[in-house]
């Protein structure tokens, strides 16, 4: 019995340790003041993608059911579009290594979720050929020089970072359709009458940049511009004093890849003027647009 109970207690001793062998080697964390290794799943979160252009938003609420585990990195493109796509590290890291400095990919792998997957470590260009909803596969392997530690006290560390098997997965919805878009760089401006409007603040009318990103060419319409009341709680709902001074104007039809601008003018009762902080833009032509990115505040 002795002998039995010696064995079983050398089993048990020989499982823990393959127990916690298998857990190490599949995910491993070591980090201090001389450097840090993050291997599988501990490096995922060091792992992204990056796109130079053609990338839109695309409202979580669109996304179907099965997909909604991937809705912090979901994103639109247009079908037939040629678009640039990097493996790079989050310089961000995670909540104990942040702020990576001197960072270097020395191997990584994309796979498009289309049957294309390729071996990089810069740019590389892809267009998808069919509409539909995708998985992208980011795999990655790198380095940093240096990066912020933080334990007690944050505090810059001069040292190597390993990034090893790190993978970040991506949804995106290829679209072969108009996606009318507002401009990337600063898409809505404020314009004024007279010096007088300007210096108290009193918005005369909206210059709007809007562009279509899709595969077709959008049809004419027409996009609104109303009052929002203040505060997150009433995102999307029209000031109950101010609907009847909404305002629209019409947009031509664009091309795939085709930008306008088109001018809101408006004009509001003077007692109401200190109420107006939001002006919203109404989204059902601008379809691919946040509810969030179609707002003005004034200040």
């Amino acid at each position: 019995m002795n002998i039995n109970k010696t064995r079983v207690g050398i089993f048990a001793i020989i499982l823990a340790f393959l127990i916690l062998f298998s857990i190490s080697a599949s995910s491993a964390y070591t980090i201090g003041n001389n450097g840090f290794e993050v291997t599988n799943h501990e490096a995922d979160s060091f792992t992204q993608l990056s796109a130079n252009k053609g990338i839109q938003t695309i409202e979580k609420n669109k996304i179907p059911k099965k997909w909604k585990s991937y809705k912090d990195y979901a994103f639109q493109v247009a079908k037939g579009n040629k678009i640039k796509y990097k493996a790079s590290i989050n310089s961000g890291g995670d909540i104990l290594v942040t702020n990576l400095k001197g960072m270097k990919v020395k191997g990584a792998t994309i796979d498009f979720g289309d049957g294309t997957k390729k071996k990089t470590t810069g740019w590389i260009s892809h267009t998808y050929k069919k509409a539909g909803w995708y998985l992208i596969k980011v795999n990655l392997n790198g380095s940093c020089t240096g990066y912020t530690l933080n334990f007690d006290n944050p505090q810059d560390v001069k040292a190597n970072g390993k990034i090893i098997n790190g993978t970040k997965i991506y949804l995106v919805k290829v679209t072969d359709a108009p996606q009318l878009s507002l401009g990337k760089s600063q898409p809505i401006t404020a314009g004024y009458y007279s010096q007088k409007s300007y210096r108290r603040g009193t918005i005369d009318y909206l210059v709007i940049k809007v562009a279509n990103v899709g595969s077709k060419t959008s049809k004419a319409t027409k996009i609104s511009m109303w009052y929002q009341k203040s505060g997150d709680k009433n995102i999307g709902k029209i000031h109950p004093k101010l609907k009847k001074y909404t305002a629209s104007a019409k947009l031509k039809a664009l091309k795939p890849g085709k930008s306008t601008k088109i001018i809101l003018r408006f004009k509001i009762p003077k007692k109401y003027s200190k109420i107006v902080k939001n002006l919203r833009l109404g989204t059902s032509s601008l379809k691919q647009i946040s509810k969030r990115d179609a707002l003005y505040v004034i200040n």
